[in-house]
């Protein structure tokens, strides 16, 4: 029987001069250390990148949260800032500070992604808005590319769907003054019924319902002429513009991008009642995508998109006449016709009502005021046949017309001046300006008035109800050689 013993083998290696090195072969001890001796630390190093894109991250956070604060902080103090400047490039700066502060710390500390995330953030932010904008902006030319001639030129009656709460406004007047065309208007936002204008004449525009619209032809300078009014539900012919206005902030139902602010015109031909799109025009603005990072972004182009459609290009295309046409008012301007017309409804207090009577007086006074440097002396003779009319009502608009005119053409007979001082005018204004011209009229130093009027001066002159002002006058008169 014999045994195997597991002796290390020693061996000597002389590695240069001197005493010998000896090495053990076969199994080593383990290295025990004593239980005091401390572990050795781990260390986890980062790759630079992650470092980097990290920094980036956190930058861009920091700029889209400091932003958004500034934002929040302007619209908080709302209307204040219009009346301080001072604010306003306050908020300029506190928008611009990170995209500026962020870089120049990722400098001094040497940490780059602070450098890198806020100009890749604000890169991002423009590209994006720049794309989005051109996606918009082909849509609308997709939207306005269709045109198409209508079917029928003859139409007659003219519709128009718009904010303009269904208002016979100046050219509705005067197409239905010109014209044999008749106007159907509807409000787009109040109700879904049609008003319709069509033009009348003769005692037809002393109609109480009338009477309004009836002086607003004679304002414009279309004598003998007015228009009736009536509820239509809908029509079965006719040309048709559609004007859809739209708002960011309160979007409408539309095939429109969000975020657009302007006036959609849609042009239609309908013939038995089916509408068929003829044309179709935009224009407007869109707003930004974002408020707070409005610096950062592709500024939004205004948009004018389509053939040139709006209320007065359809009307002057389908009445055959142009724009220029269509704005001017009457010439010439007729005016004795004109006042003449006003004055009629002077009498119709009953029929007309308080308020048409009252603005009855108004028109003629526009008419009055605008026609004094043109036309000033068949404005006297109107005003003369006010002032001799005996009617109170007359009386003071004769008077207030005087101002309007021009002090060496305010010379009226000696007759009808004297008898105003005892006509009865209860309005303190209509008093003040009699005075004046009466002040004027017998002036100290003219020649005394002709005939018995200074005779009558003195007669009154011991009349017990003589206001001061009436008293004044009659001594001057009195006074005249």
């Amino acid at each position: 029987m014999g045994f195997a013993y597991a002796l290390p083998i020693l061996r000597v290696v002389a590695p240069g001069p001197g005493l010998p090195s000896v090495r053990a072969h076969g199994p080593q001890p383990k290295d025990v250390r004593p239980p005091s001796a401390p572990k050795a630390s781990i260390q986890v190093r980062y790759h630079p990148l992650i470092k980097i894109l990290g920094d980036a991250c956190i930058s861009a956070v920091i700029a889209i949260l400091s932003a958004a604060c500034a934002w929040s902080a302007a619209m908080a103090m709302g209307m204040a800032l219009m009346f301080a400047p001072g604010l306003i490039a306050l908020l300029f700066g506190a928008l611009t500070a990170p995209f500026i502060l962020l870089p120049v710390y990722g400098l001094a500390k040497r940490r780059i992604g602070f450098v890198l995330g806020p100009i890749i953030l604000a890169g991002s932010i423009y590209c994006g808005s720049f794309l989005l904008i051109t996606e918009e902006m082909d849509l609308f030319a997709s939207l306005t590319s269709f045109t198409a001639e209508p079917e029928r030129r003859d139409h007659t009656l003219l519709a128009i769907e718009d904010d303009n709460n269904n208002h016979c406004d100046d050219v509705c007047i005067k197409v239905l003054a010109t014209s044999n065309h008749t106007l159907a208007l509807r409000s787009n936002t109040r109700t879904r019924d049609w008003m319709l204008y069509t033009q009348a004449d003769g005692a037809t525009c002393f109609a109480k319902n009338n009477a309004k619209l009836a002086l607003e032809f004679l304002l414009r300078g279309y004598p003998g002429k007015c228009a009736t009014q009536r509820k239509l539900g809908e029509f079965e012919d006719g040309f048709l513009l559609r004007v859809i206005r739209s708002d960011s902030r309160w979007p409408r139902k539309s095939d429109l991008p969000k975020g657009f602010t302007g006036d959609s015109f849609e042009y239609f031909e309908r013939i038995d009642g089916k509408d068929r799109l003829l044309a179709r025009h935009i224009k407007g603005g869109l707003s930004n995508k974002t408020q707070f990072l409005l610096l950062l972004e592709t500024r939004p182009p205004a948009i004018d998109a389509g053939p040139p459609i709006d209320r007065l290009s359809f009307i002057a295309n389908a009445i055959g006449t142009d724009v220029e046409t269509l704005r001017k008012s009457a010439e010439p301007f007729p005016l004795e016709e004109v006042l003449i017309g006003i004055e009629n409804y002077f009498d119709q207090n009953e029929a007309i009502g308080a308020d048409t009577h009252r603005l009855a007086g108004w028109t003629w006074s526009q008419v009055a005021s605008n026609a004094s440097r043109t036309q000033p002396q068949i404005l006297k003779d109107r005003i003369l046949h006010l002032i001799t009319s005996h009617d109170p009502f007359r009386i003071g608009l004769g008077i207030k017309a005087i101002s309007f005119m021009r002090l060496d053409e305010r010379a009226f007979p000696d007759d009808v001046m004297f008898d105003l001082i005892f006509a009865p005018i209860a309005e303190h204004e209509t008093t003040s300006l009699l005075e004046r011209q009466l002040d004027r009229q017998f002036s100290p130093g003219r020649m005394a008035p002709a005939g018995d009027l200074l005779e009558r001066a003195r007669g009154h002159l011991n009349d017990p109800d003589l206001k001061p002002w009436q008293s004044r006058i009659l001594n001057h008169i009195n006074q005249l050689q």
